[in-house]
C-alpha cells in the first residue's frame, strides 16, 4: 500500500469521532425516555430504574436547589420509612420532598406523610404506594435541570437542535 492511499486522522475526523462516541448514547437514552412518556403517562419516564426529574420549586432547599437535574430510583414503596426522600405524583405533577410519617390507610395501605426541607408544615394529603414514582439517594447534577428547560423552549430548540443539524449537513 502506497503512501496515498493511507489516510492522516485529522482534528476534525477525531472530534466527529468524539462527538458521536459521547451524542450518541444521549439520542439513545432520550428515546427510551420519549417512548416511555407516551407508553405509561401515569408515570415518570426512566432507563433501568432511573427517572432523571427537575426541581421547579424551593420547597427542598439547601438540600436539593431550583434547577436541579436530580436521578430518582425506582423502589418497593413499601419498605420506604420516615426520613427517606420520595417523589411522588400528585396532579400529575412530580414532587420531591421527605417523608416525616408514615400512618395506615383505611385500606390496610401505608400511606406517607411529606414535606419540604424549606417547608413549615407537612403536606396537606398523605402521599399512597401507587403515587410513589422511586426514592431520591443523592444524586443531582446543579442546575442541569435549568439547561433542560432552556433546551425545550423555542430559542433552545434552535440553538441546540436545528443548528447543530444545519451544521452537520
Amino acid at each position: 500500500m502506497n503512501q496515498e492511499n493511507k489516510r492522516k486522522i485529522s482534528a476534525s475526523d477525531l472530534v466527529g469521532l468524539v462527538l458521536c462516541v459521547v451524542f450518541i448514547p444521549i439520542i439513545i437514552i432520550n428515546i427510551i425516555l420519549i417512548a416511555s412518556s407516551y407508553l405509561n403517562p401515569s408515570e415518570l419516564p426512566g432507563v433501568c430504574g432511573v427517572k432523571p426529574a427537575v426541581v421547579l420549586s424551593g420547597s427542598m432547599e439547601p438540600t436539593i436547589q431550583v434547577g436541579d437535574l436530580i436521578f430518582i430510583r425506582s423502589t418497593d414503596p413499601v419498605t420506604l420509612q420516615e426520613g427517606d426522600v420520595v417523589c411522588y405524583l400528585s396532579s400529575g405533577k412530580a414532587i420531591t420532598h421527605r417523608i416525616v410519617g408514615v400512618t395506615e390507610g383505611e385500606d390496610g395501605q401505608p400511606r406517607y406523610v411529606t414535606q419540604g426541607d424549606a417547608n413549615n408544615a407537612a403536606d396537606r394529603l398523605a402521599v399512597t404506594t401507587d403515587q410513589v414514582q422511586g426514592v431520591w439517594q443523592g444524586a443531582r447534577i446543579p442546575q442541569l435541570g435549568n439547561a433542560i428547560l432552556f433546551m425545550q423552549t423555542t430559542t433552545g430548540m434552535l440553538l441546540f437542535i436545528i443548528c447543530p443539524l444545519l451544521l452537520f449537513f
